[in-house]
């Protein structure tokens, strides 16, 4: 189990060589050689939870505003890469080909 300690505000380590830095409103995981490893992801928590077992929560936010709206895209393009990376390409391959047949029906309907 990896432990996360904070070193200075907006930058943690972790005990397996890790770094969890902040930049801006989003956190980003970079791997011991300093190159970077995951991110952005929305909170520290997700952050912490990435280091901890390879994954990341999706959340549910206020969408009626343009920060919620904007987070819930973070998250769930984390996401993505994350099973993407965990060796998982199936909710990509999914996403992938729904955007393509919502473009197909696009076209379809305006008659290009």
């Amino acid at each position: 189990m990896v432990t996360v300690s904070r070193v200075q505000a907006g930058q943690y380590s972790v005990s397996d060589g890790r770094i969890i830095f902040k930049q801006g409103s989003s956190w980003y995981v970079f791997n011991k050689a300093g190159s970077h490893e995951f991110g952005p992801v929305t909170t520290l928590n997700a952050a912490k939870q990435y280091v901890a077992n390879g994954s990341v929560p999706v959340e549910s936010h206020n969408l009626s505003s343009s920060y919620g709206r904007r987070q819930s895209k973070k998250e769930f393009n984390s996401y993505l890469a994350t099973e993407a990376k965990n060796g998982n390409p199936e909710p990509l391959i999914l996403w992938v080909v729904i955007l393509c047949v919502v473009c197909l029906v696009v076209v379809v309907v305006r008659g290009y």
